[in-house]
Protein backbone atom coordinates (compact mmCIF):
# COMPACT_ATOMS: atom_id res chain seq x y z
CA UNK A 1 0.00 0.00 0.00
CA UNK A 2 1.70 3.09 -0.93
CA UNK A 3 1.02 6.61 -1.88
CA UNK A 4 2.91 9.00 -4.37
CA UNK A 5 3.20 12.85 -3.95
CA UNK A 6 4.46 15.20 -6.28
CA UNK A 7 6.77 17.92 -4.56
CA UNK A 8 4.60 20.91 -3.78
CA UNK A 9 5.56 24.70 -5.03
CA UNK A 10 5.93 26.69 -1.81
CA UNK A 11 6.17 30.49 -1.69
CA UNK A 12 8.48 31.38 0.76
CA UNK A 13 8.40 35.04 3.28
CA UNK A 14 10.98 36.62 0.87
CA UNK A 15 8.71 36.08 -2.58
CA UNK A 16 10.92 33.23 -4.13
CA UNK A 17 9.16 29.85 -5.01
CA UNK A 18 10.95 26.24 -4.19
CA UNK A 19 9.70 23.26 -4.59
CA UNK A 20 9.48 21.14 -1.24
CA UNK A 21 8.11 17.31 -0.05
CA UNK A 22 5.14 18.83 1.40
CA UNK A 23 1.71 16.60 1.15
CA UNK A 24 -2.09 17.22 1.31
CA UNK A 25 -3.30 15.93 4.97
CA UNK A 26 -6.40 16.68 6.76
CA UNK A 27 -6.20 17.33 10.22
CA UNK A 28 -8.55 17.34 13.15
CA UNK A 29 -8.99 18.54 16.92
CA UNK A 30 -12.89 19.06 17.68
CA UNK A 31 -13.12 20.23 13.29
CA UNK A 32 -11.08 19.61 10.48
CA UNK A 33 -9.19 21.04 7.70
CA UNK A 34 -7.66 20.13 4.94
CA UNK A 35 -3.91 21.82 4.52
CA UNK A 36 -0.43 20.96 3.15
CA UNK A 37 2.05 19.47 5.58
CA UNK A 38 6.21 19.57 4.80
CA UNK A 39 7.52 15.74 5.73
CA UNK A 40 10.53 17.17 7.63
CA UNK A 41 13.07 14.26 8.25
CA UNK A 42 14.91 16.49 10.75
CA UNK A 43 11.95 17.51 12.91
CA UNK A 44 11.72 15.28 16.24
CA UNK A 45 7.71 16.29 16.49
CA UNK A 46 5.68 17.71 14.16
CA UNK A 47 4.27 21.14 14.55
CA UNK A 48 1.35 23.70 13.43
CA UNK A 49 0.87 27.61 13.51
CA UNK A 50 -1.45 28.98 16.39
CA UNK A 51 -4.26 29.86 13.99
CA UNK A 52 -4.73 26.29 12.31
CA UNK A 53 -5.19 25.27 16.22
CA UNK A 54 -7.79 27.64 16.89
CA UNK A 55 -9.76 26.52 13.49
CA UNK A 56 -9.40 23.08 14.57
CA UNK A 57 -10.40 23.89 17.99
CA UNK A 58 -7.72 22.27 20.09
CA UNK A 59 -7.20 23.74 23.70
CA UNK A 60 -4.81 25.97 24.17
CA UNK A 61 -4.67 26.56 27.62
CA UNK A 62 -1.74 24.00 28.25
CA UNK A 63 1.54 24.77 30.00
CA UNK A 64 3.78 26.78 27.42
CA UNK A 65 7.24 25.82 26.50
CA UNK A 66 10.00 26.28 23.74
CA UNK A 67 9.88 24.41 21.14
CA UNK A 68 13.87 24.29 19.22
CA UNK A 69 14.52 24.37 15.42
CA UNK A 70 16.19 25.75 13.01
CA UNK A 71 14.67 29.08 13.32
CA UNK A 72 15.83 29.26 17.22
CA UNK A 73 13.57 29.46 19.90
CA UNK A 74 9.78 29.87 19.69
CA UNK A 75 6.83 28.99 22.66
CA UNK A 76 4.89 26.38 21.92
CA UNK A 77 2.18 24.20 23.39
CA UNK A 78 1.96 20.75 23.54
CA UNK A 79 -0.84 18.85 21.89
CA UNK A 80 -2.11 16.21 20.04
CA UNK A 81 -4.26 16.04 16.50
CA UNK A 82 -5.85 13.67 14.15
CA UNK A 83 -4.39 12.96 10.47
CA UNK A 84 -5.76 11.64 7.64
CA UNK A 85 -3.96 10.55 4.65
CA UNK A 86 -5.73 10.08 1.34
CA UNK A 87 -5.15 9.04 -2.72
CA UNK A 88 -7.25 7.17 -4.72
CA UNK A 89 -8.14 4.13 -2.98
CA UNK A 90 -5.59 4.76 0.32
CA UNK A 91 -6.92 6.41 3.35
CA UNK A 92 -5.11 6.67 6.52
CA UNK A 93 -6.04 7.84 9.94
CA UNK A 94 -3.90 8.44 13.15
CA UNK A 95 -3.33 10.73 15.93
CA UNK A 96 0.19 12.56 16.22
CA UNK A 97 1.80 14.39 18.94
CA UNK A 98 2.49 18.12 17.63
CA UNK A 99 3.66 21.11 19.13
CA UNK A 100 1.46 24.60 18.90
CA UNK A 101 3.60 27.30 17.64
CA UNK A 102 2.13 30.27 19.33
CA UNK A 103 3.24 32.38 15.82
CA UNK A 104 1.62 32.05 12.80
CA UNK A 105 4.74 32.64 10.46
CA UNK A 106 5.92 28.55 10.10
CA UNK A 107 4.22 26.40 7.89
CA UNK A 108 3.08 23.22 8.52
CA UNK A 109 5.98 20.41 9.78
CA UNK A 110 4.96 16.54 9.74
CA UNK A 111 7.71 15.34 12.11
CA UNK A 112 9.40 12.08 12.95
CA UNK A 113 7.54 11.32 16.14
CA UNK A 114 4.24 9.40 15.31
CA UNK A 115 4.25 10.15 11.62
CA UNK A 116 7.15 8.72 9.83
CA UNK A 117 6.89 5.69 12.34
CA UNK A 118 4.12 4.90 10.42
CA UNK A 119 5.51 4.86 7.13
CA UNK A 120 8.83 3.92 5.02
CA UNK A 121 9.18 7.42 3.29
CA UNK A 122 11.17 7.99 0.33
CA UNK A 123 12.17 10.91 -0.65
CA UNK A 124 13.57 10.94 -4.54
CA UNK A 125 14.52 14.71 -5.37
CA UNK A 126 15.48 13.82 -9.25
CA UNK A 127 11.90 13.30 -9.36
CA UNK A 128 10.25 15.86 -7.22
CA UNK A 129 7.99 13.19 -5.37
CA UNK A 130 7.75 11.65 -2.08
CA UNK A 131 6.27 7.94 -1.56
CA UNK A 132 4.93 6.68 1.41
CA UNK A 133 4.75 3.15 2.10
CA UNK A 134 1.87 2.12 4.88
CA UNK A 135 3.45 0.31 8.01
CA UNK A 136 0.93 1.29 10.56
CA UNK A 137 1.05 0.78 14.56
Amino acid sequence: MTINFRYKIVKRPNGTEARTPSIPVAIKGTESIDVVGLLDSGADISAIPKSIAEIIGLDLSGKRSNADGIGGKVEAIDSKVYINIKKGHENYNFQIPVKVILADNIPIILGREGFFNKFIIYFDQSELKVTLKWKGK
